[in-house]
């Protein structure tokens, strides 16, 4: 990688964690009061300095003649959509799981939502136990 691109890269990068950092911060009960506006806030910011890592380094790859079928391979585009839309059913199969609420028959007939919530309800579990630092 040519080295203003990597410094440039580092810059993005660095910056997408402080943003994934204060997502964390957010979580905490002594912190914030607006952590619903704040955790999806940073963590948009975050995902979207990724993506502008990512465009940068699709435009250096255009610039040295990459072709366009690997290009948009690399960049996976088809994921881009997921985020357009909003919560989907299996994220809020999750959320249900996380919740500790069980799922409608409708809902469970849906195997992404049974295999959504399942993780959900261990992560639910997970949460009752002390955490480690």
């Amino acid at each position: 990688m040519p080295e203003p691109l990597r410094r440039a890269v580092h810059q993005l990068v660095c910056e997408a964690v402080t943003n994934c950092q204060e997502v964390l911060r957010y979580t905490e009960p002594d912190i914030a009061r607006d952590w619903k506006r704040m955790t999806m806030t940073r963590a948009t910011d975050a995902s979207g300095t990724m993506d502008m890592t990512a465009m940068l380094i699709a435009a250096y790859c255009q610039h040295i003649s990459m072709a366009s079928h690997t290009l948009q391979n690399y960049l996976q585009v088809g994921q881009q959509e997921i985020r357009a839309h909003g919560p989907h059913e299996e994220d809020r199969a999750h959320v249900a799981g996380l919740m500790g609420e069980a799922l409608s028959y409708e809902a469970l007939r849906t195997p992404v939502n049974r295999t959504r919530h399942h993780p959900g309800q261990r992560q639910a579990e997970q949460a009752q136990r002390r955490e480690e630092d």
